[in-house]
């Protein structure tokens, strides 16, 4: 440690007394809050030996009683008898309701030294010229994201607090629902796209994976609610292009192809500069930056929060296209599965910390084309665990027509048929019913519609 961060803790000691004290003194918040505290926040090295001495006793199971605990303490205490210590503890105590006070102080320095530490390692590295700085800032926003991770952990509370925000949001069940989709039928099965929450739209290539992220979010920003998209496969004109050729509402605009062409009469170019300008004024971001960590979509997306806000803006969906181009960290190098894990604990972790929710555009493996019936089910998610566990919500995207024109020998009646049709197959939907949804489609356009 730091001397500036030791400086720090010195201050400490009788904060991390006070909390262990509050928690032997009343009978049972160790139970209630233990869970919500971690060792590494205590600065005091004594202070953190007896909490984690005191976790083992409970989880092995033990009652945490004046007897467990003098047992934990070492012989030697400066002279200090065990139960004088304890005696010493129990009088700095406070009564149960200051615990959860408390815990945000001891956490808040800890975040404090942990900031210090970051900043004076990071200068130390800067200045020897044998490190690479980039691998330096990749480091800091690492340290940084774990720090405001833990920012958005909370002290559990009572469940009859829980019932009574339960209470008020269903006298206000606006509060309850999320951003729209654009598609009526999806806001009625989903409830719009809830904050808190992770979304994962799967398909294989060709279904209209691209198509319905730019068709929805364009009309969810043009609700009003702030949009960041981050793009690792398609740039901002390609976005930009689909998102006007949409706006156009019509099976006669230029097709997003033609637009990014440049292939446009004059009457075309007037009504393509009318959509573009109606599209600017929608409160959305779009970073197309080709290579990206999740700590760094997670810096990014903490800023956009930010000046959103500041404009008069919340933030109410983050959409990630797609995730298997995010850049893994070092943390499970080689390991896909493990790295698939840590994409979509990370982004269901974004999503309340940042009270939105976050969108994640996912790819189906192969094994969707050696089934006569393509429709995707759950163990066509690649490495379908890791994602399954955190997704609240999880929809594919199926469309007949693409497969249909794949064969020669293709009925007419049944090409016809499927002209123009996706299908949205909800699979997985944690406050809600799963079912098939029927939606209208023109993807040379980027359109998707409810079904009429």
């Amino acid at each position: 440690m730091t001397a500036a961060a030791s400086q720090i803790v010195l201050a400490e000691t009788d904060l991390e007394l006070t909390l262990l004290g509050s928690l032997f003194e009343n009978v049972g918040s160790f139970d209630k809050y233990a869970h919500a505290i971690k060792a590494e926040w205590f600065g005091d090295e004594f202070a953190r030996y007896l909490f984690e001495a005191c976790q083992r006793i409970h989880d092995a199971g033990n009652r945490l009683t004046p007897p467990t605990i003098m047992a934990a303490l070492p012989l030697d205490l400066g002279g200090v008898s065990r139960g004088e210590f304890y005696a010493r503890a129990c009088a700095a105590g406070l009564p149960d309701i200051n615990i959860p006070s408390l815990v945000a102080t001891l956490k808040d320095r800890w975040a404090r030294r942990s900031i210090v530490d970051m900043a004076q390692k990071s200068s130390a590295a800067a200045v020897t010229f044998e490190a690479d700085p980039y691998d330096i800032a990749s480091a800091c926003l690492l340290d940084l994201d774990r720090i405001l991770e833990v920012k958005a952990e909370k002290v559990g509370g009572s469940l009859a607090r829980a019932a009574q925000n339960l209470i008020e949001d269903i006298e206000s069940p606006n509060q309850q629902r999320g951003a729209t989709t654009g598609i009526r039928i999806l806001d009625v099965k989903l409830n719009g796209y809830r904050r808190g929450q992770l979304y994962v739209i799967a398909g294989r290539p060709g279904m209209g994976k691209s198509a319905f992220m730019c068709s929805s979010l364009r009309r969810t920003a043009g609700s009003g609610v702030g949009v960041a998209i981050f793009s690792l496969e398609m740039t901002e004109q390609e976005i930009a292009a689909r998102m006007i050729s949409d706006a156009m509402d019509s099976l006669k605009a230029p097709m997003f192809g033609t637009i990014l062409k440049g292939e446009l009469s004059d009457e075309q170019k007037a009504a393509v500069y009318t959509s573009a300008q109606g599209i600017s004024l929608c409160p959305m971001h779009i970073d197309d930056s080709a290579r990206l960590t999740f700590a760094q979509i997670a810096a990014k997306a903490r800023r956009l929060k930010s000046e959103m806000e500041a404009a008069g803006v919340r933030l109410g969906v983050v959409c990630i296209d797609h995730m298997g181009l995010v850049t893994p960290s070092d943390r499970y190098a080689g390991n896909k599965v493990a790295e698939a894990g840590e994409v979509s604990g990370r982004a269901r972790a974004l999503a309340k910390e940042l009270d939105c929710c976050v969108l994640l555009l996912c790819q189906l493996s192969r094994e969707v084309e050696k089934r006569d019936d393509k429709r995707p089910v759950m163990s066509d998610l690649r490495w379908s665990g890791e994602i399954e566990q955190d997704a609240h919500v999880i929809g594919f995207l199926y469309r007949e027509e693409y497969y249909l024109n794949m064969q020669a020998d293709a009925d007419f009646e049944k090409l016809r048929d499927a002209r123009n049709k996706m299908e949205f197959l909800i699979r997985k939907n944690r406050n809600g019913a799963t079912d098939d949804v029927r939606l209208w489609c023109s993807i040379a356009h980027s359109a998707i519609r409810d079904n009429e």
